[in-house]
Order: C-alpha cells, then structure tokens, then sequence
C-alpha cells in the first residue's frame, strides 16, 4: 500500500514535444533564437517570425543541419504588419498547437516629460497590439482543435513600474492583464497560457533600447550575473513540457541579485 503511495509522488514524465508545431515572434535573436534552439532539439517543427531575412536564413540553415528531422518555416516580417500575419495565415502557421509570443521591445528611458511620442507608439504597437492580434488569431484554432498553448513574454516591468519605463512598463502590465482574462476565458477548454516574466537578461534588449550605444547598454548587466536567453527559454521548454492537466500560470523569474527593477546588488 505504502509502495503504492510512494510510486504515485515520484515525480511524473514530462511530455514528448517531437513532431509538435510552434510559432515563435522576434526569433532572430535573444529569447526568441534560444526557445527555437531548444524546441529544435526536442523535434519541434518551427514557424520563425522575424524582421532580418539574412538572419532568418542563417538560423534556418544551422539548426536543419543540427536537426534534420525537423520542420522549419521562415515568415519575415515585423508582427506590427499586418503582412506578417497574412503570411503566417498563408502558410498554415495560424493551426500551430504552440504561440510564443516573444517579439517586444524597449524604447528610450526618458521621462514622461520628455519620451518621444514616436517611442511610445513603437512600444504600444510591438507589445501591445501585435501580441493581442496573432494571439486573437491563432486560438480560434486551438479551440476547434481543443488543444493549444499559448506563452506571453511579459517582464518584472509588467508588476513593478519605475522612473523612465512609464510606457513600456504600461505595455507589460497591459500583456499581464489581457493574459489573464486570456487565461479565465480559455479556462476548461484545452487552452494552456502562460506568461514569462524576466528581470535581467543579458539580450540585444538593452541595445535596442539605447539604440546602439553599447557601453550604455553593457552597464546595465555590470556588477551581477544576469540571466541568460537560455535560462528564460529554459522554463519555457519546461512550461510547455508539463503534463497535460497542469498549466503555469506565470513564471516571475530575475537573477539572484536583483529583487526588483530599482533594487539590484551589484558588485563593482
């Protein structure tokens, strides 16, 4: 009896993702480039959304090569066209079991005062209005099919806000509230969503925000050892390898020395 018990805690098998579809958003890069790396190696077939077609193509290429059983599609494009998603509906990437949505981005850090309106309409459009129309695209499917999941890359900026991310930290809350009625909605019918919510992670992320002033963007990771593209696609592999009846509602996850946006330890 006890024997019994005991075999029913070990802990339970993790599901096999081989010859599943995904579509991953902003993949070219950062988080998105490592969640195509590991679901590649899990026989994952992709649908790869991003902006640089050279870049796509090298990604395509390395990873066939490493893993040649898997199926990989190409979609360049930026998720704010409305091409982008017409490309993705074309080529049947809108019946994938598997949204990551990944594409998002940070603009400047000035204050309200003085933020470019251009910015915030950017940041508004990216992690906004792109991620609530592939999402609202994709699950029509997903509920006819009564399977799916669906992971937001939110961020620690969706809960806490601070001093020069008053807008991009209003997109990240926005993503975390739409994620949740998301969640309520789809609650009961097949329908997993998650959100990812990094702190630091050492990306293109702070380039981008600081448009290419690399010494701006290096110290903001100086002093710490921040998270890695592969640890956030880490538990996004492990989100999606959960059992069936098991859902992660979010995973809030930051470097050991960082607490919250503003309180970061650092040793300098």
């Amino acid at each position: 009896m006890l024997n019994h018990q005991l075999d029913s805690l070990l802990p339970a098998s993790l599901a096999n993702l081989r010859g599943r579809k995904a579509v991953i958003t902003g993949a070219s890069a950062g988080i998105g480039l490592a969640t195509a790396v590991q679901l590649a190696s899990e026989g994952m077939d992709l649908y790869l959304v991003a902006r640089r077609q050279d870049r796509l193509n090298e990604i395509k290429n390395s990873l066939l090569k490493l893993f040649p059983d898997i199926k990989i599609e190409l979609i360049c494009g930026s998720v704010t066209d409305a091409n982008t998603l017409s490309a993705l509906e074309k080529a049947g990437a809108l019946n994938s079991p598997v949204l990551i949505n990944n594409a998002g981005l940070a603009r400047g850090a000035d204050s309200i005062e003085k933020a470019s309106l251009a910015d915030w309409e950017e940041m508004v459009e990216t992690n906004i209005t792109a991620a609530f129309k592939i999402t609202k695209a994709m699950l029509p499917q997903m509920l006819a099919q009564g399977e799916g999941h669906i992971i937001q890359l939110s961020s620690v900026a969706g809960h806490y806000a601070y001093e020069g991310g008053s807008v991009y930290c209003a997109t990240k809350h926005a993503l975390l509230a739409f994620t949740k009625a998301l969640r309520l909605e789809t609650c009961g019918k097949g329908i997993r969503v998650t959100a990812i919510s990094p702190g630091l992670v050492e990306t293109e992320f702070s380039d981008v925000r600081f448009r290419g002033d690399r010494d701006r963007a290096k110290t903001v990771y100086q002093g710490l050892a921040p998270l890695t593209a592969r640890d956030i696609a880490s538990q996004i592999v492990w989100a999606l390898k959960q059992p069936r009846h098991v859902n992660i509602d979010e995973i809030l996850i930051m470097p050991d020395a960082q607490g919250s946006p503003t309180k970061i330890v650092r040793n300098l």
